[in-house]
């Protein structure tokens, strides 16, 4: 079992003098490496399914897609999912194999068909004729069972003010967790989703000393008070845009006191979880 970091940076392109970083994209890989059958897709930002090919994983054949929150930078799903129809009518896919579980936090799946619907008004708000999609309504305390022994859990968090719907992640396989931010300031939820997490994904978007809690993003600190707080064994810092280098962005994560093992993700990154 392992993580592949496909994208830990932010909206943002790159920065004059900083390294450039695609927007969050996340692949928890279950089974073998490139089994896309076997693959949890943690958010799905622009060209998704090409860094997914390039990683060596079929996107058209990623079975579950859980994404934290509506932000474009995190949810450019109407291209991820015509690109599977259009797979479907160029390789001849079978249908079964196109399946797909859509996780949405409740408001955001309650709105999908009217995006649904702008992008591609021919099919009145469906997907596709040719493949079948679970939308599953995610709210706080959510649980379900992906795969025998692997389960997937949400904790609703705040962003935007508190007004955009958001949750972050939490996978319980065989024997290991993984936690994964999402978008979000301090909160009860970010700490309940990553209590006791062998690995903790956590976005520090906000700028060292800046406080944007209000809106709902972290500082490296604060990022680190939470992993403190849940008791994570590994935290791995992501979702940030470059301005502070990685040494002080580690230092001020350890500001925290928070003691476990600490990095910060890269693109490319692959990290084990078994």
């Amino acid at each position: 079992m392992r993580l592949l970091l496909l994208g830990t940076g932010t909206c943002l392109g790159a920065l004059p003098g900083t390294v450039a970083r695609q927007p969050p994209l996340f692949a928890l890989e279950l089974g073998a490496p490139g089994d896309a059958s076997r693959t949890l897709v943690l958010d799905c930002s622009e060209g998704a399914r090409f860094r997914l090919a390039a990683a060596g994983i079929e996107a058209s054949r990623v079975a579950h897609l859980a994404v934290s929150h509506p932000h474009a930078d995190h949810a450019a799903l109407p291209q991820f999912l015509q690109g599977r129809s259009c797979d479907a009518v160029v390789r001849g896919a079978a249908r079964a194999d196109l399946a797909l579980a859509l996780y949405l936090p409740r408001a955001s799946a309650e709105d999908f068909t009217s995006l649904l619907r702008w992008h591609e008004p021919e099919n009145g708000g469906r997907t596709s004729s040719r493949w079948d999609l679970d939308l599953v309504a995610v709210d706080d305390d959510f649980a379900r069972e992906l795969w025998p022994g692997v389960l997937l859990r949400a904790f609703a968090v705040s962003h935007g003010h508190g007004r955009s719907p958001a949750v972050a992640y939490r996978v319980e396989a065989h024997g290991r967790i993984l936690a994964y931010s999402g978008d979000s300031g301090p909160c009860d939820g970010l700490v309940r989703a990553a209590i006791g997490a062998d690995l903790f994904l956590c976005e520090a978007s906000a700028a060292i000393g800046k406080d944007l809690s209000e809106y709902g993003h972290l500082t490296p600190r604060q990022a680190g008070e939470a992993a403190l707080a849940a008791g994570a064994k590994r935290l791995v810092l992501t979702h940030y845009h470059g301005v502070d280098g990685d040494d002080a962005m580690l230092a001020d994560a350890r500001s925290s006191g928070y003691a476990g093992d600490l990095a910060i993700g890269r693109d490319g990154d692959v990290v084990p979880l078994a």
